[in-house]
């Protein structure tokens, strides 16, 4: 093996012009393959590692209450917190704080994204290096967001502020809704400019996470949405998502509490019942009315007392009847009034002093001040999972099922969005899961890189084809040399075929060299992109390669694979050549 190792590199050599003509073809085509795949993989690093994980997470846990896309919160930090605990792959979990608003500079008025950032926690030295190649302090520092100086300090971009006509120690006046609804205004006061590449980001004004939810109406005890940083995120993020999800499955909601009416009080629980069109109706035929109207029980303010409860109280349909309860998070106990729509007889799940709303008006009452329940001696009349009752009361919140890509993602957040939801929405996925149309993206963008080097090299392998040819016609006399002197016919073949195969392997080391040295002279180059969406394609205002030793070697051995093919044919042509016709061959 070893001879025919040598005589392959021996003939490689001797025809040194053809031969690093062919291999100057191969290189330039496997070194355009690596610097098209390592960009690809560039723009996925960029998306998945730079960008997504401070966006929205490896991991989300979003919150949107009565459905609203911007109402964010969850009105039990504690609990919610609890559902990612005691996961050693969680690196990081943080609130996700951001709301549009108007900003008014001077003279200048814009729409600003206002995000909460978390400075009072540790900051990795890798994290750090991130967010200075995507975030550069032009002015001023990170520091600064916690000064308490001056009022809602805040950091904006080069671009926003430019376009604001404002600096460092300016004033900025927002206008917005908050978390509520309700409208509002504040000054923000400038402490440093960023600049940043990334043109969904240029409209971000950073704020101290404190404030910034206190700006927007969050209690101490109510959290934004949760960002999870993992581990090795493209392995553990689904089983994280998973886990996270299985843990907040929700109970019914329920308030125990008293109701008075006319100086008389009874302790009772009040459910919510599911207004859909399939609840009202199984609702409806369970309901036997004995005072008021079965229409006023199904309106959005429906209030519906069992009759025990009702003679008990002295309370008929129309009367107002007045709640009270101890609250979760406050000392205080919540009251509120309400009037009855109609009295029923009791019904066999459900409990006599049981009082019966809308999930409407429920919802409004129960989110605003979350009930202090005794969860550990819970009602005796509380209906179990899987009866009758359980499926048309109304359930703590509702948890929406994982979704495996962008498209299932997109299409349950549309049929969201159609639905009136009273309850607050629950979704857990991974950016793999949200963004994975960027994978998609990515796979095109290889497939279409590999289907053109694969043409150059369609091109390149005919050359091969044809040198071979004329090689073995040169060679002829040669091989039947070597026949003659005892040579066999698989050594020919193996001879020639181990020429394309140094030639190939040769002509690949060079092309991933030219790469590399390709990419590191594309990495020098500056770009200045900061009105245009390429920008964020770039890292630190240059191009981002990332160059995979699969995916080098990959594309190494495929080639090698293709040229060894193409030239096993023209090589066992010349090893069938018979010895004393060979030897007769002249030129």
């Amino acid at each position: 093996m070893m001879l025919l190792v040598r005589l392959s590199l021996r003939n490689l050599f001797r025809q040194k012009r053809r031969n690093v003509l062919l291999g100057s073809a191969m290189a330039l085509g496997i070194m355009i393959l690596i610097v098209a795949n390592s960009f690809s993989h560039g723009i996925s690093d960029i998306i998945f590692n730079k960008i997504m994980p401070y966006v929205a997470g490896h991991v989300a846990v979003r919150f949107n209450e009565k459905g609203g896309v911007m109402a964010e919160i969850f009105r039990d930090k504690a609990r919610a917190l609890a559902a990612v605990a005691n996961e050693p792959l969680i690196e990081r979990t943080d609130e996700s704080v951001g709301f549009f608003m108007r900003a008014i500079g001077n003279g200048k008025a814009d729409n600003i994204i206002l995000v909460g950032a978390d400075t009072t926690r540790g900051v990795s030295k890798k994290e750090l290096k991130e967010l200075e190649e995507s975030f550069k302090m032009v002015d001023g520092t990170w520091k600064d967001l916690e000064t308490t100086a001056v009022e809602n300090a805040a950091i904006l971009s080069t671009d926003k502020a430019r376009y604001l006509n404002v600096k460092k120690g300016d004033v900025l006046r927002i206008r917005f809704r908050n978390m509520f609804g309700q409208d509002q205004a504040a000054r923000l006061n400038v402490v440093g400019i960023v600049k940043n590449s990334n043109i969904f980001m240029q409209s971000v004004v950073f704020v101290e996470q404190r404030r910034a939810k206190d700006l927007l109406g969050y209690r101490s005890y109510e959290t934004a949405s949760l960002n999870l940083r993992i581990k090795n995120p493209q392995k553990n993020s689904r089983i994280i998502a998973d886990r996270i999800h299985s843990r907040l499955k929700p109970g019914l909601a329920y308030i125990q509490g008293t109701v008075s009416n006319k100086n008389k009080e009874q302790t009772v629980v009040v459910f919510g019942y599911k207004s859909d069109d399939d609840s009202k109706e199984k609702f409806s035929k369970k309901l036997k009315i004995t005072d008021g109207t079965l229409e006023n029980a199904l309106k959005k303010n429906g209030v519906v007392l069992c009759r025990p409860l009702a003679r008990a109280l002295g309370a008929a349909a129309g009367d107002e009847i007045s709640l009270r309860y101890d609250r979760k998070f406050e000392p205080e106990p919540a009251r509120f009034a309400c009037k009855v729509s109609a009295v029923c007889e009791p019904t066999e799940g459900l409990g006599e002093n049981v009082v019966v709303m809308n999930d409407d008006k429920f919802y409004n009452v129960y989110y605003e001040s979350l009930p202090k329940n005794d969860d550990a001696t819970p009602p005796a009349y509380l209906p179990k999972e899987g009866d009758a009752w359980y499926a048309l009361l109304s359930p703590e919140w509702i948890l929406l099922k994982r979704t495996a890509n962008t498209d299932e993602y997109t299409k349950k957040y549309k049929e969201m969005g159609k639905k009136k939801r009273k309850s607050t929405l629950i979704d857990v996925s991974t950016m793999y899961e949200t963004a994975s149309d960027i994978l998609k993206l990515e796979g095109v963008l290889n497939l279409i890189t590999l289907s053109a080097v694969l043409v150059l090299f369609f091109i390149i392998l005919l050359g091969v084809v044809n040198t071979l040819r004329m090689t073995i016609r040169e060679r002829t006399r040669e091989i039947g040399t070597i026949r003659a002197i005892g040579m066999q016919k698989n050594d020919v073949r193996n001879m020639f075929v181990l020429e394309t195969f140094f030639l190939t392997v040769f002509s690949a080391a060079a092309g991933v060299v030219g790469g590399f040295a390709v990419m590191g002279l594309l990495k020098q180059m500056t770009f200045n992109m900061s009105d245009n969406p390429f920008g964020m394609l770039l890292v630190d205002s240059h191009l981002h390669f990332v160059p995979t030793v699969l995916g080098v070697l990959g594309n190494v051995l495929l080639i090698v694979l293709v040229a060894v093919l193409t030239a096993y044919f023209p090589a066992r042509r010349a090893a069938n050549l018979s010895p004393a016709n060979a030897l007769r061959h002249y030129e």
